[in-house]
């Protein structure tokens, strides 16, 4: 015997359960002010006993809205990004949106402009953009972007919203602890050229040491890969580097590497400090001491100020969130 298949309740059948017109119905869904308190709190128990969804199609068209927020970002598996995006999704599930993702696949101005077309397309209501390149920034300053939209970088490069950890100073953090032990020459193995977080922190790396009155005794660059800490590492090592600042924390475990390769010891011979905090970095060979970032804080400031820009609420915002260092083993005073 065929099973019953239950149908779904519609607007009419709170309508009629609530003992008010499905117009009513519908104005109460969307919060209208003429909408008295007792007929809201009747359509509410209505919606509760019946178990209604609105339907999302239909309280866009009312609206005028897609409810959707884009999401512009490179291809990437790395974890400040990965965690960035979870914290806008959920951020925007809870408001009542949600995400409409795309991948620029090259960090060229061509791809962008593409990524932007096929969001505008889609009629987002606002845009969050995850592209920490300067070259793809200062492009999306010039193109016409015709929503509100916020980048997650610490320039203001591009001309709207921001909201960014502060990389500066995470860097002058490190820089102040390793000074603090009592190291009077440092170095810094940092991202790569273009990175806007990358040169970020070293400028940060720079103000500090000079302002301490320290040696900044060289700057080499990575690809942000552990293949990268240990190759540079390595020379940085030969080179008579004794404590360093690492521009991520997957680069510092690639120097621990190059560290035991060379028969030097972290902390006893070479101090590290890492950049971010990745849930492994109290695990490695030696717990790393690192700058947090709370990108889960990022993602949920940019849906905060897309989400006012949409209310009419927010003038141009450019927000810093301070970072945390936090101690573990790989740092400790310079050997005698």
């Amino acid at each position: 015997m065929a099973s019953e298949v239950t149908r779904r309740p519609n607007i009419r059948d709170v309508a009629a359960v609530a003992g008010v017109s499905y117009q009513t119905v519908s104005r109460a869904l969307n919060r209208h002010p003429n909408v008295r308190p007792e007929t809201l709190a009747r359509v509410e128990a209505a919606i509760a006993q019946l178990g209604y969804r609105p339907n999302a199609a239909a309280r866009a068209l009312v609206r005028r809205s897609s409810q959707a927020i884009g999401l512009l970002t490179l291809p990437t598996t790395d974890y400040g990004p990965q965690t960035q995006q979870i914290a806008i999704e959920t951020a925007a599930r809870d408001a009542g949106y949600r995400i409409v993702l795309t991948n620029a696949a090259t960090p060229s101005v061509d791809d962008l402009a593409a990524g932007l077309h096929f969001l505008r397309e889609t009629s987002v209501d606002a845009l969050v953009v995850s592209v920490a390149e300067t070259a793809m920034l200062e492009a999306l300053g010039q193109l016409s972007v015709g929503v509100p939209y916020v980048t997650l970088e610490p320039t203001g490069l591009a001309f709207g919203h921001s909201v960014a950890i502060d990389q500066r100073l995470g860097c002058r953090m490190a820089v102040d602890h390793l000074a603090g032990l009592g190291h009077r020459s440092l170095w810094h193995l940092r991202g790569p050229q273009g990175s806007i977080d990358a040169s970020a922190r070293a400028r940060g790396f720079a103000e500090r040491t000079a302002e301490l009155g320290i040696e900044a005794a060289g700057t080499m660059v990575g690809d942000w890969s552990p293949d990268s800490g240990y190759a540079i590492g390595a020379a940085l090592l030969e080179r008579g580097a004794r404590a360093i600042v690492v521009g991520n924390d997957q680069m510092a475990l690639g120097l621990m590497h190059a560290c035991r390769d060379a028969g030097l010891t972290v902390p006893g011979d070479v101090s590290i400090v890492g950049f971010d905090d990745v849930p492994e970095a109290a695990h490695y060979p030696t717990a790393l001491t690192t700058v947090r970032q709370e990108f889960e804080q990022v993602g949920a400031a940019a849906m905060r100020i897309l989400l006012d820009d949409l209310a009419g609420r927010a003038g141009l915002v450019h927000q810093r969130i301070p970072p945390e260092l936090i101690v573990r083993a790989s740092t400790a005073p310079p050997s005698r």
